[in-house]
């Protein structure tokens, strides 16, 4: 395990903490993230996995996979909202904007939309 200096890690435990957050709101069979300070003593030791989550210190954004609710890595992370069709694009853009950019906390996701015409 690689050492992560104390700045780096205090701002990929925040990044991994709201989406760890974000994942739980879409899906939750997840568990609850442990706190941003207490992820980044974790990665600043040079943990790389967090209930399933890998990370990559240099690589931008520094979460890289997600072993257990890909479909929201696929729709937070890499913006293809499609992964999660049952959710409003607007509001995957806005969990993005959250996760990534340290945006406003979107609202909780109500009931999914139909994939029917009224």
């Amino acid at each position: 395990m690689v050492k992560v200096d104390a700045e780096k890690a205090a701002k990929i435990g925040h990044l991994l903490f709201r989406y760890m957050r974000a994942r739980h709101r879409f899906n939750e069979k997840t568990d609850r993230p442990l706190p941003a300070h207490e992820l980044a003593a974790l990665i600043g030791l040079g943990n790389t996995e967090f209930d399933d989550i890998y990370i990559e210190p240099d690589a931008n954004p520094p979460i890289v996979f997600d072993g257990r609710a890909d479909d929201v890595f696929e729709a937070i992370i890499k913006k293809k909202y499609r992964a999660l069709p049952s959710w409003e694009p607007e509001l995957l853009t806005a969990w993005h904007r959250h996760v990534i950019s340290d945006g406003p906390v979107p609202r909780k996701p109500g009931p999914h939309r139909s994939n029917q015409a009224a």
